[in-house]
């Protein structure tokens, strides 16, 4: 058995590009389509005439969008599946409820449930990847939308050929219909004499992207360049390559501009990386908005270039607010990255319990104290001599401290900073006053409003991940010890 010219040309795209491995567990989204429908085919026969044994799973996910026609469609899916003797796997889901609820369009509801749905099912099946029916015709519509909707750089490659399903996930998106036109595609399932379904809502001009497919490009065919759907993955193609060599350097410059990084903040040398190429800076501050999961689709290009004119200005710290709940400020020549920051007049120290105006939280010792939105503080009471300081300070955090409990004098609070807080820092004469102490560890501003500092008659005695105060220090004549934890809101 040989196969055809179009299945062949696939089989070249697979091996190319590196799609599909011998023994794979490969999950096929089918829609019904006639894009799906020949890429099921078309999979299942370069896998029995080039044996490669791989595991094929027929995938539909029913939008319950088109009353009738959409259980006609899961059907046709599944009667073509029994005939090529491939496993069915089925899900139907309201996408009209859902875009409702999430205040998303149907589109978008629509393909995140779908990657939802080939999530699932590439758990559940050990898939190494996902194949869709996206055509070097989609591809061409997707440039043009991108540039309606104004797409930078990146989103100009157009679709890629193979992708990780979400993160660095081991399985693949793969797309071995890339490089095929959507008249091959046709032409095929004609000679094979395959029944394909219609999705009426394809031709409703409502939609953006069916008003490109139908009017704009037909009239940029005929009018401009009948070659141009060529030109735009042409177009695409170039754009990959530039991009390829683009990563490697946006890996590089973020490297060395990075000063600190965490789940919840990134701080970079803001001088290091406004002497770097203007393109370059766009793509590092992109990569980091991405490590911190903020949604890009909201950033406009104006955030961009308000944020690198006024940090290049000297003087004053500036503050920025972006969507995602994501602050920014820039101070001492670094640029800062904090989710969910506090403010001075946060909630837990200015809002009310009971009647009460919380200006401090009293610490339960020993037991857990909750301070509210900022995370908890445990107390434990422990006999000295269960204690070993030569083990515990090898494997302290800076959010847990001990303290002389003879030292201490009860109640003891947990609170912000106020204006004129001093300590006695450990292993320092004298006091300093808070705001020193912040300017000499280089504490940005905005910062420093969301440290909480345990009290002893409104004193700090512990400014948490920073430095305890000398009057309630360990030493050899210790007999009980006040161990504090404070573990930070997830």
């Amino acid at each position: 058995m040989r196969l055809d010219k179009l299945s062949f040309a696939v089989f070249n795209t697979i091996n190319k590009y590196e799609l599909i491995k011998p023994n794979d567990s490969v999950i096929v989204g089918v829609s019904g389509g006639p894009d799906s429908v020949a890429l099921l085919k078309i999979l299942h026969s370069i896998n029995l005439t080039k044996n490669l044994h791989l595991r094929l799973f027929a995938a539909h996910l029913n939008h319950q969008l088109r009353g009738e026609s959409s259980e006609k469609d899961e059907q046709f899916v599944h009667d073509l599946s029994k005939d090529l003797s491939l496993p069915f796997l089925l899900k139907s889901v309201n996408i009209q409820e859902i875009a409702n609820q999430t205040k998303r369009s149907i589109e978008e509801a629509a393909r995140i449930e779908r990657y939802k749905f080939f999530g699932e099912l590439s758990q559940r099946h050990n898939a190494a990847a996902v194949a869709l029916g996206h055509t070097a015709d989609d591809n061409a519509e997707t440039l043009i939308h991108r540039i309606i909707r104004g797409a930078g750089l990146l989103g100009l490659e157009g679709i890629p050929v193979k992708r990780p399903l979400v993160g660095s996930s081991h399985v693949k998106i793969v797309r071995p219909l890339l490089f095929t036109w959507r008249k091959e595609i046709i032409e095929y399932l004609k000679r094979e004499e395959t029944a394909y379904r219609t999705d009426e809502t394809n031709y409703e001009t409502t939609y953006l992207r069916n008003k490109i497919r139908l009017e704009l490009l037909p009239l940029l065919e005929e009018q401009y360049n009948p070659n141009v759907k060529n030109t735009l993955v042409q177009l695409g193609q170039i754009l990959n390559a530039n991009n390829e060599y683009l990563s490697l350097e946006v890996k590089r410059v973020l490297k060395d501009s990075t000063i600190e990084s965490s789940e919840d903040s990134y701080a970079i040398n803001a001088h290091f990386l406004t002497k770097q190429p203007k393109i370059l800076q766009h793509l590092v501050f992109r990569e980091i908005l991405n490590v911190m999961q903020t949604p890009l689709k909201e950033i406009k290009y104006e955030h961009y270039t308000k944020i690198f004119n006024e940090i290049t200005k000297r003087g004053k710290g500036r503050h920025f607010q972006l969507p995602g709940r994501l602050y920014l400020w820039h101070e001492h020549g670094k640029l800062y990255f904090k989710k969910d920051i506090l403010s001075k007049s946060y909630e837990p120290f200015s809002g009310n319990i009971q009647g009460q105006r919380l200006s401090e939280i009293t610490l339960q010792i020993p037991g857990a104290t909750s301070v509210h939105n900022l995370g908890r503080v445990i107390s434990e009471v422990i006999d000295a001599r269960d204690l070993s300081l030569e083990t515990y300070k090898k494997t302290k955090t800076r959010h847990e401290e001990i303290f002389d409990l003879q030292s201490i004098v009860m109640p003891l609070a947990v609170r912000l900073r106020k204006d004129g807080d001093a300590i006695s820092p450990l292993g320092v004469q004298g006091h300093k006053k808070l705001k020193e102490i912040f300017i000499d560890k280089k504490i940005p501003l905005k910062e420093r409003d969301a440290i909480p500092i345990v009290v002893m008659n409104n004193q700090p005695i512990w400014v948490i991940g920073i430095c305890i105060d000398n009057r309630v220090k360990v030493t050899r004549s210790t007999k009980k010890i006040l161990k504090l934890t404070f573990q930070k809101r997830q």
